[in-house]
């Protein structure tokens, strides 16, 4: 990511009022762990932020942090006054401050029927969000799907489009895409790296996860040398602290890890066995006759 579009990033997200992140169905638990984390670090920041995904399984949701907030919208929606029949009724609308009491005055056009408290209906509706991040989509067209009614976007709210493949549409204003990551949790690492957001252990143990699922648990022909730079910043930044990290089963054991067991029991049990050898060795010499040196010639037994 060049300088400008750091800036040009790190600019919408603290001016944004309301952010949504919506994560794709189709990015499994690495794209939910990456989208979870993202929304754990805005509100860190204080940002007023909502993330939309798909219901994660109980197998995810012992994994991750933060999926109770998954379609949860803390936003305050506003009061909305309807009255019927305005155009034919209604002059004008005035406001006045009483104390802590806001006064609103429909006034009735002279010569008209005016207006009836059976015209006058009430309803609250959310505000539009003023950014939207976008977690492992194609095209405009899937994001929307996954969006409902409540949190309609405008065709001028601002998009960050984060994804790890360039079969992605570049629908965004912001794209950020890394063909070459193994994984989009990699990508969102980078971006909390270079955009200096907060981060905890419970976001780096999000993020932490998502590679290793991308990755099938670091395996060679999956992870790559960004994707172990990236666990490792994770790692310093807590990931390993976290409360589900202990429940870490032998069973999720990086392929490294169990190598690397067994090398160091070969290398405790190698002198017991060359030990083993040598006394054996030992006895049989005892029953041979002496060995006698000759100069520069071979040992030579006598028959």
């Amino acid at each position: 990511m060049d300088d400008y579009l750091k800036q040009q990033t790190l600019d919408k997200i603290t001016k944004a009022n309301k952010i949504i992140i919506v994560v794709s169905r189709q990015a499994a638990l690495d794209g939910l762990a990456s989208g979870l984390a993202l929304y754990l670090s805005l509100s860190k920041l204080g940002k007023p932020s909502s993330i939309i995904a798909k219901s994660p399984t109980v197998e995810e949701a012992n994994k991750l942090y933060g999926v109770d907030k998954i379609g949860k919208n803390d936003d305050k929606k506003n009061l909305v006054i309807n009255v019927e029949n305005a155009v034919t009724n209604v002059d004008k609308v005035t406001y006045s401050l009483q104390d802590s009491r806001l006064k609103i005055v429909v006034h009735s056009l002279p010569n008209s029927f005016g207006i009836s408290e059976s015209d006058v209906s009430f309803s609250k509706e959310g505000s539009n969000p003023d950014l939207v991040i976008a977690i492992g989509y194609k095209s405009n067209e899937e994001m929307r799907n996954d969006i409902t009614h409540e949190q309609t976007i405008n065709s001028d709210t601002f998009i960050i489009n984060i994804n790890n493949t360039q079969t992605n549409q570049n629908f965004a204003q912001i794209n950020i895409l890394e063909d070459g990551a193994a994984s989009i949790s990699e990508v969102t690492t980078k971006l909390l790296q270079e955009l200096a957001l907060p981060i905890d252990e419970d976001v780096a143990f999000n993020l932490y996860t998502g590679i290793s699922y991308a990755t099938q648990s670091f395996s060679p022909a999956y992870a790559t040398p960004v994707s172990f730079e990236a666990a490792q910043w994770l790692i310093k930044f807590g990931a390993g602290k976290a409360s589900f990290a202990n429940t870490t089963t032998s069973q999720n054991m990086r392929p490294e890890q169990a190598t690397n067991e067994k090398v160091n029991f070969i290398k405790e049990t190698g002198p017991i066995q060359e030990e083993v050898t040598i006394a054996e060795k030992s006895q049989e010499d005892w029953l041979k006759p002496p060995k006698i040196y000759h100069g520069s010639k071979a040992f030579d037994t006598d028959s």
